[in-house]
């Protein structure tokens, strides 16, 4: 056989056995049960998730008025209105002071949290379970609760009367009903990345923990520099992340607490896009055409805030 032929006739072989295995794997049950198990969820995803973004994002480049029937291609004016828009600029100022102050004290808190409690102790986990009651409660009967704790006769005016400070009705306040929402929502999402934090810290090996106060690193600020923060990136990336994601769409507890008063001191972006779909004149478009400029602005926030935490050198 001549050298030639030799080679084609391997060529030939291999290429058998590479359809041969790829006949297999065809075969193979255990991909055939992946691919039917994920079907339904690529389904659920593409209809609950994909087709309302893509739907939301056409409707925005119409008025869309659904009560009037008036319906009508604008293109991109719906965009150009919103960002001009007052009422829209001082609700994204209004959210953007909120998750500055908010992620920035509910991380550290939480990290605080994580810290005390990172013991197997019983009165540490019975403390932690306490501490996290709060994160489980849903948002609309904490901020019931809220209304009576900063209201005339509630809990901080009681404590304040010790030092007589005079009652005063925190929500109908434009200096301090948007700081009262910030302490109840930092009171209650706390608790729930303290998990997060606690999970982090109890991966972290006991061996580096020993080395570390072997090297001199006493003092808990030394150590949170140059130990914890560093081995706890990822964590805190986390943490960041679902803390500006949900701060920066804050919407439950201003409509059952303040509705976006007084004098739209509490106004945040969500408000908007529900009173200009269901409040105003229905005008669906510009409100598909805000939550479109919320959603880029969340996105280049979480890309750059990701970047920050990552590149960052200890």
């Amino acid at each position: 056989m001549t050298p030639v032929r030799s080679v084609e006739s391997n060529l030939y072989r291999n290429e058998k056995i590479n359809v041969r295995e790829r006949k297999k794997k065809k075969r193979d049950p255990e991909r055939t049960t992946g691919i039917i198990f994920v079907i339904p969820l690529m389904i659920f995803v593409i209809v609950f998730t994909f087709f309302p973004a893509i739907y939301s994002f056409a409707i925005s480049l119409f008025h869309y008025d659904p009560f009037f029937h008036d319906i009508h291609f604008v293109g991109f004016s719906n965009y150009l209105y919103v960002i001009r828009d007052p009422a829209f600029i001082k609700s994204l100022i209004n959210v953007l002071i909120y998750t500055a102050v908010v992620v920035t004290v509910q991380t550290f808190l939480a990290f605080g949290y994580a810290l005390l409690f990172n013991t197997a102790s019983k009165i540490s986990r019975v403390a932690r379970a306490i501490v996290f009651i709060p994160a489980v409660v849903s948002p609309v009967s904490m901020s019931i609760i809220f209304i009576w704790v900063f209201s005339n006769t509630g809990l901080v005016n009681y404590f304040l009367s010790f030092f007589g400070i005079p009652p005063h009705n925190w929500l109908f306040s434009t200096v301090y009903a948007f700081p009262a929402i910030m302490a109840m929502n930092i009171f209650t999402t706390a608790p729930y990345f303290m998990i997060v934090y606690s999970a982090g810290l109890q991966a972290i090996p006991q061996e580096v923990m020993d080395a570390a106060k072997i090297d001199g690193l006493k003092s808990g600020l030394r150590r949170f520099r140059y130990v914890y923060f560093p081995l706890m990136r990822f964590s805190t990336i986390l943490v960041v992340i679902l803390g500006l994601t949900g701060a920066m769409q804050l919407f439950d507890q201003i409509y059952v607490i303040t509705d976006g008063g007084p004098a739209r001191a509490t106004y945040v972006p969500l408000m908007y896009i529900y009173n200009r779909t269901f409040v105003y004149v229905g005008d669906i478009g510009l409100a598909a055409a805000a939550s479109f400029v919320l959603f880029v602005i969340i996105l280049v926030l979480t890309i750059t805030q990701r970047r920050v935490i990552t590149e960052r050198r200890w």
